[in-house]
């Protein structure tokens, strides 16, 4: 693991198998960029860091809810935020019980990754006579039926012109569009399908083969950040909501940028998947 010292990987290590009764952890992409940290005590000079980002694939025996969020955010912690983590957390009964797509991506994974941690008495392992394929029928429904969803849901809100339609509950509805169209990027672009939905572990996820999420959402600067905020909120705020709680300004700047955001996704998800149903037609050829 050449992107971490060997005392950030035993912390890693060791926050993940403390936490959780784990069978295996792998690596399977990181991200790492310096950035300038800067002293107290003497502002005047700063202190050039590594920033990792790391894609871990945790096989446990019994899942803890919040399980994955609670370890990224110990890993984020006890690094000082020079270690980052997006850590997919699935129990190893499920192995026996997969579909074509979900199969192809563990597999991917646990014959290309990187092993940081093994139960050797209990190693997770896939019950399969040849290599994976991707079901691209399978895929491409997936993908057919985020897309109805978000058509629904966008026709249903969006072209309601009535002036006392709530801000709120349109926001909650961006919230679902965003949601729904990055799970069928992960889907397409990796074969797999997440089990946790909180917005910025979608983002993560789709930051590992393209940086759609983070040029239409950009995370960096206190404004950016705020309006993040807005779209990461979970419909179930709406409890809680008040008259007019979210900046019109804001909110229309929102609405402008999921919309693009959506429609640039779908053309890369219609040219993936045609890129897929050519490379596959073209092994049949070859074999044939």
């Amino acid at each position: 693991m050449n992107a971490i010292e060997f005392s950030q990987q035993k912390e890693l290590l060791e926050v993940i198998t403390g936490h959780i009764k784990t069978s295996a952890i792998y690596c399977f992409g990181r991200h790492a960029n310096n950035y300038s940290s800067s002293r107290i005590l003497n502002p005047d000079k700063g202190v050039q860091k590594e920033h990792v980002h790391l894609y871990l694939l945790v096989f446990v025996y019994e899942t803890i809810e919040n399980s994955a969020s609670d370890i990224s955010d110990k890993i984020k912690t006890n690094s000082e935020g020079c270690l980052t983590a997006t850590v997919l957390i699935h129990r190893v009964q499920s192995l026996k019980n997969l579909c074509q797509d979900q199969q192809f991506f563990f597999w991917q994974i646990m014959q290309k990754g990187e092993l940081l941690f093994q139960d050797i008495n209990k190693p997770p392992y896939l019950n399969i006579s040849e290599t994976p394929k991707r079901n691209l029928k399978s895929a491409s429904n997936y993908a057919g039926q985020r897309s109805n969803v978000i058509v629904t849901i966008w026709n249903w809100v969006y072209n309601d012109d009535d002036i006392s339609s709530s801000d709120e509950v349109k926001m909650s509805a961006l919230h679902q569009i965003v949601e729904q169209t990055c799970l069928s990027l992960i889907r397409v672009f990796t074969g797999y399908t997440p089990n946790h939905f909180a917005l910025e572990y979608l983002f993560m996820l789709c930051e590992y083969f393209t940086s759609i999420t983070a040029d239409f959402f950009p995370r960096q600067t206190k404004e950016e950040k705020s309006i993040f905020n807005l779209i990461k909120q979970q419909p179930n705020v709406l409890r809680f909501s008040k008259c007019n709680d979210v900046d019109y300004i804001l909110y229309q700047l929102l609405e402008e940028r999921c919309g693009k955001f959506r429609e640039q996704a779908d053309i890369m998800i219609q040219n993936e998947i045609k890129r897929l149903n050519e490379a596959e037609n073209e092994t049949e050829k070859t074999n044939d």
